[in-house]
C-alpha cells in the first residue's frame, strides 16, 4: 500500500484505495490477521516522527502469538520501539477519546 494522506474507515475502503495513511495500514493487516486466525487488536497512541520534528496521532495493530505484540505494517516495523506511546486499544473505542490526553502529556527527548 502507497503512504498517503488517504483517510479510510475499513480494511475494504484500503484494499481498494491501495493507498492510506496509519489507520488504513493497520484497518487492512488486522483484518487479513484475523483472516488467518491471529488475534489482533488496534492500537491508538503517538510515535516520534524525525520527519515531522515531534509526535503525530498514530495506529498500529498488536497480534498475539503466544503474548502480545505490537508492530507497525505503516513503517515496516516487525516490532514497535520506543517512539511508539500506546494510549487506547480496540478499534470500538471512539478515536476522539485521545483528544484527553491532548495537552496533558509532556514529554521530554533526552539524547
Amino acid at each position: 500500500m502507497e503512504k498517503a494522506l488517504v483517510d479510510t474507515v475499513t480494511a475494504v475502503d484500503a484494499l481498494r484505495e491501495r493507498r492510506g495513511e496509519c489507520q488504513s495500514h493497520t484497518y487492512l493487516f488486522t483484518a487479513l490477521a484475523r483472516a488467518a486466525g491471529i488475534p489482533t487488536k488496534v492500537v491508538n497512541g503517538l510515535v516520534y516522527s524525525e520527519d515531522y520534528g515531534g509526535f503525530l496521532y498514530h495506529a498500529w495493530p498488536e497480534v498475539f502469538v503466544g503474548q502480545w505484540r505490537a508492530l507497525d505494517p505503516t513503517l515496516g516495523q516487525d516490532s514497535v520501539d520506543a517512539t511508539h506511546i500506546k494510549l487506547t486499544e480496540n478499534e470500538r473505542e471512539d478515536p476522539l477519546k485521545l483528544m484527553e490526553f491532548v495537552g496533558r502529556v509532556g514529554i521530554e527527548i533526552v539524547e
